[in-house]
C-alpha cells in the first residue's frame, strides 16, 4: 500500500479539521433546542417545584447547541470549563452545588482549543488571536490525541464521569434518552451495555431511532432477554419493549429532534 509520512498525516487531519469547522460553525436557530431543554427542565407537575435535580448530557456533536439552549434558559450547567466566554479545563466545575446540568462533550467541542500556553484545553474566544494555524488549535477527538495516556486526558475524565451517569449506585433510577445517536461509536454503545448489564436494573433506555426497526446495537439488546426489560424502542414504524411490540406501516418520525421536542412538551 501507499506509505504516508507524518507531515502528510498531519496535514490531512488538519484538513478534516478545517472542513468539519467550515460545516459547523455556521449561524442555526437553536430555537428548537431551547424548548427541548425547557420541556426536560421543567417541574413534573405545573405549579409545584420538582426536588432539585441534575440533567446529565452525554453530547457526541461537536456544536455547542445545548450549552447556547441551557445558557439561554437560564440554566446553570458546567462543561468541565471555567470561566467565560474564554475558559480553561477545570472538570472540577462538574461537582458544583445547584447544577440544573451537566454538559460532557465526549468527542471534544468546536470552541475548545489546544495551545502551546496549556497542557490542558482551552475554550479561547473568537476574537483573540492566538494562533495563525486555525486548524491546529480545534480540539475534537479523534483528532487531538496528545493527552492520551496521561493524567490530563479531558476525554478520559469525561468517559469515567459518563461511565459514572450510566452505572448508577445506591439504588438509585436513570433514564438515558437516546436521540440523533446511529449507534455507530462501538466504544460508546458498549459503556451504555456495560450500564445496562452492571446497574441491577437501574438504567432504563429509551431510544429513538430512524431505522424502521432495531438495528445494530439496539436489535442485539432487545434480543437480550437478560437487559430487554430496560429499553425501550420507538423505530420509525414502530414501538419494541422486550415481549412487546407495537409496529405502523407508515413512518412515525417520532426522532426527528423537533417530534421528540413537541412529545416532551406533552404537545403530541
Amino acid at each position: 500500500g501507499t506509505e504516508y509520512s507524518n507531515e502528510q498525516l498531519l496535514q490531512t487531519i488538519n484538513e478534516i479539521k478545517l472542513a468539519i469547522f467550515d460545516v459547523i460553525n455556521v449561524e442555526v436557530d437553536s430555537a428548537v433546542h431551547e424548548r427541548f431543554v425547557q420541556a426536560l427542565h421543567r417541574p413534573m407537575r405545573p405549579g409545584k417545584d420538582s426536588l432539585p435535580s441534575t440533567i446529565d448530557y452525554l453530547v457526541m456533536n461537536y456544536d455547542t447547541l445545548i450549552e447556547d439552549s441551557l445558557a439561554l434558559s437560564q440554566l446553570r450547567y458546567a462543561d468541565g470549563l471555567e470561566g467565560g466566554v474564554s475558559g480553561w479545563w477545570n472538570p472540577s466545575t462538574f461537582e458544583q452545588n445547584n447544577l440544573d446540568a451537566r454538559v460532557f462533550k465526549l468527542h471534544g467541542s468546536i470552541n475548545w482549543a489546544e495551545h502551546a500556553s496549556s497542557s490542558t484545553p482551552l475554550r479561547i474566544a473568537p476574537h483573540l488571536k492566538r494562533s495563525q494555524d486555525q486548524a491546529a488549535k480545534i480540539m475534537i477527538w479523534p483528532a487531538s490525541t496528545k493527552y492520551r495516556e496521561t493524567q490530563l486526558d479531558p476525554y478520559a475524565n469525561l468517559m469515567h464521569r459518563a461511565r459514572a451517569v450510566l452505572n448508577p449506585r445506591g439504588g438509585s433510577q436513570r433514564v438515558l434518552l437516546i436521540a440523533g445517536y446511529s449507534f455507530g461509536d462501538a466504544h460508546i454503545n458498549l459503556e451504555i451495555e456495560r450500564g445496562l448489564r452492571t446497574s441491577n436494573g437501574n438504567l432504563t433506555v429509551i431510544a429513538f431511532t430512524s431505522d424502521p426497526v432495531p438495528c445494530g446495537a439496539l436489535k442485539i439488546w432487545y434480543e437480550d432477554s437478560s437487559i430487554n426489560e430496560q429499553v425501550l424502542i420507538f423505530a420509525d414504524k414502530g414501538f419494541y419493549h422486550a415481549d412487546h411490540k407495537a409496529t405502523s406501516e407508515n413512518s412515525i418520525e417520532w426522532w426527528k429532534f423537533e417530534n421528540l421536542t413537541q412529545i416532551l412538551e406533552g404537545g403530541i
